[in-house]
């Protein structure tokens, strides 16, 4: 089953200045500790998944279909999707990603901001 692409009429999940940053550039390493001998250290996963802190300013247009798009073809925000991402290197790249937690919206008149959590797979 092909993943669902972020669509083309919305903003791509860059956030906006002032926005952008990350808790942590990946997950740190799992730690087991042992009676006698030292701890062994390895990572948790085999690939990156990088949390991106997204803030997008909306037309009410924008966020009808941004709404339906998180509850409906994202199962309320359950699945995986493909979208363009600010890459390190300051260009955009497809991605997969998915939305960690809850996505809130600030009504603002004629616009809506929203702002959730995107997690980047190998970003």
């Amino acid at each position: 089953m092909a993943l669902p692409t972020w669509p083309a009429s919305l903003p791509p999940p860059i956030g906006q200045i002032g926005t952008l940053g990350t808790d942590a550039l990946y997950d740190p390493p799992q730690e087991t500790q042992f009676d006698d001998g030292p701890d062994r250290v390895r990572r948790r996963k085999l690939y990156d998944e990088t949390p991106r802190k997204i803030v997008l300013k909306l037309t009410r247009d924008q966020f009808v279909t941004f709404r339906g798009f998180v509850r409906d073809t994202l199962n309320a925000g359950a699945r995986r999707f493909t979208a363009p991402v600010r890459q390190p290197d300051g260009k955009l790249g497809t991605r997969t990603c998915r939305i960690k937690g809850a996505v809130s919206e600030d009504d603002r008149g004629p616009n809506s901001i929203v702002s959730f959590t995107l997690i980047i797979q190998d970003w």
